[in-house]
């Protein structure tokens, strides 16, 4: 299934959800991430991982990273609760996208936009 999503800030996704997976990929611009539900411990289900790869991805699904502003974030996210708040995967707590973003603003314009596409793909596919 091909569709498109819009966010607060203009940005369009081009989606492509897998069904028979229940994984999508968003490309918003050069940009190709992977977002799949994710339910570790989460008797609510209110929790999504979204899997932005790094340059020379070799998950099959080329995942680039993900462009925000001035800042370029790789590696993983897990989003959960009723606001899909950012913050480490549990497969990598050391390793989070958003501790690489100096500028306290700039970081929360990143967690509110990547809040934003878990909300559109729990909203929509989940």
């Amino acid at each position: 299934m091909q569709t498109l999503a819009t966010f607060d800030d203009g940005t369009t996704a081009r989606i492509g959800y897998f069904k028979d997976l229940g994984h999508a990929l968003y490309r918003i611009g050069d940009d190709t991430i992977h977002v799949m539900p994710a339910y570790f411990g989460q008797p609510d289900r209110y929790a999504v991982t979204i899997s932005l790869g790094r340059p020379g991805d070799t998950s099959g699904y080329r995942l680039t990273g993900l462009h925000l502003g001035d800042y370029f974030l790789t590696g993983t996210v897990m989003l959960t609760g009723l606001d899909f708040a950012p913050h480490p995967h549990p497969h990598s707590p050391q390793r989070f996208p958003l501790t690489d973003i100096a500028d306290p603003d700039a970081r929360a314009n990143a967690a509110d936009y990547l809040s934003q596409i878990a909300t559109h793909f729990h909203s929509t596919f989940a």
